[in-house]
This record gives C-alpha cells, structure tokens and sequence, in this order.
C-alpha cells in the first residue's frame, strides 16, 4: 500500500484535536497544509451495528483482532491508539518504553521535525519528517552528545534533557509528541478510555477513511469515520 507518510501524520494529528468534540461539522486544519492537498468529505457517528466487522458493544479483545488482521492484510494504513504532547521534555521520564515513536518539531509538520522510532525506549531508527534518514541527531553535534540509533531509553531520556537546554536546540522542543500504537491501550488504563485510531485505504472508492474507536467499560461504545479523498 502506497500512502504519503506526512498525509497519514496530518490526518491523525487534525483528527486528535477534535477527538472529544464528536458533533463538530468537520475537523480544524492546523499547521502548514501538506502535499498532496486532500479534500474533507463528511462525517459518520455509529452507534449501533458495526464498521468493517468492527461490532459496536464488541470486547477490546474482538476489536483487537479484527484490527490486527487489517494489519496483516495490510488494508489499514496506519494505526495509533495514543498521542501525547508534552510541553516539558522532563515528562517524557519513564514514558519512553510504551510509545512506538517520539517526534521533535518547531511547530505542526515542519520539513525539519526529527521522527525517533523506538522499541521499548530504544532509538531503531532517526529521520527527518521530509523523509532524510539520519544517523544521529543533531547530526553537526559530538557524538557523545547526540541522539545515535541505538541509545537505549536511558540514555535517550538524559540527552534529550540535555539538548533541551542547549539555545541551538531548544526551538526543536516546541513540540514534543509521544505515539503508541492501539496495543498501548491495553496495559494503561488510563489511556484505555482514549479512542482507538487507523486510516483505511479505500482505494477502489477513492478516498481514505480516518477512525476512531472509543470504548467504554472494555466494550465499543461508538465510531467516527471521517473521509476524506486525496487531490
């Protein structure tokens, strides 16, 4: 499947924002617009019945596979279940081990936002959100200092405090965001109460289809799907 990485980040960052304000006509646009432009179609709120063999009143766990065997099949795009900003870099204390990836930016989406990916809180890969593949970063910086694929959560967790505080850094620390796939959701009870989300690619129909799932008390209370179509 072939979907435009900042298109997906976009789509899930506008729809974030306006998570708890399910009778909005249609989500706000924040941020540079991205390429390509996409066009919003309209809103579905599902309370009974099911979207794609997702059953409303279903368990957590029979949600749970069906979205994996969209994962296997590869007809979703991109799944999340929890995003959180951060406004100081010392939150991120002890939280680095649950999320997937960890995203550092001047503002919403800027060519230059550093994109962690991370497994149990170690750094597996760094790239630019423009899609540059980098070894560390800062990439001018001493190797001592930067972040390198690699750095296990300790390590990750001192020198992004560290590049905090540094003036040629600190713009990057405007924006400091935390994702986790839909798995998260499930050992945090907390962040269990926060909407399930995925992008399904409706290629044949063309447009994609942005969902969220909220549960309540373990079972699928309701389902937004947000289309929109790519021009």
């Amino acid at each position: 499947m072939s979907v435009n990485l900042s298109l997906l980040v976009f789509l899930f960052f506008t729809l974030s924002t306006i998570s708890c304000r399910v009778d909005q006509e249609g989500p706000g646009i924040v941020g540079p617009e991205p390429e390509p432009r996409i066009n919003y179609l309209g809103r579905d709120s599902i309370t009974t019945g099911d979207y794609r063999g997702i059953a409303i009143n279903a368990s957590k766990d029979d949600a749970f596979e069906v979205l994996e065997a969209y994962r296997e099949n590869k007809t979703v795009a991109y799944v999340s279940a929890v995003n959180n900003y951060f406004a100081d870099v010392s939150d991120l204390k002890n939280r680095l081990q649950f999320f997937d990836w960890l995203v550092l930016d001047d503002t919403y989406d800027t060519p230059t936002g550093i994109q962690f990916q991370l497994n149990a809180g170690q750094v597996t890969s760094i790239r630019l959100n423009q899609g540059t593949t980098l070894g560390q970063w800062p990439e001018a910086a001493d190797p001592e200092v930067a972040i390198k694929v690699g750095d296990t959560q300790a390590i990750l967790y001192k020198k992004l405090v560290a590049l905090s505080k540094q003036p040629e850094y600190t713009h990057k620390f405007k924006r400091v965001v935390l994702g986790a796939k839909y798995t998260y959701a499930v050992y945090d009870a907390m962040k269990a109460e926060l909407p399930w989300a995925f992008i399904y690619d409706t290629k044949s129909q063309g447009m994609m289809e942005q969902v969220r799932i909220y549960f309540k008390d373990k079972k699928v209370d309701y389902i937004i799907v947000d289309r929109f179509q790519q021009y």
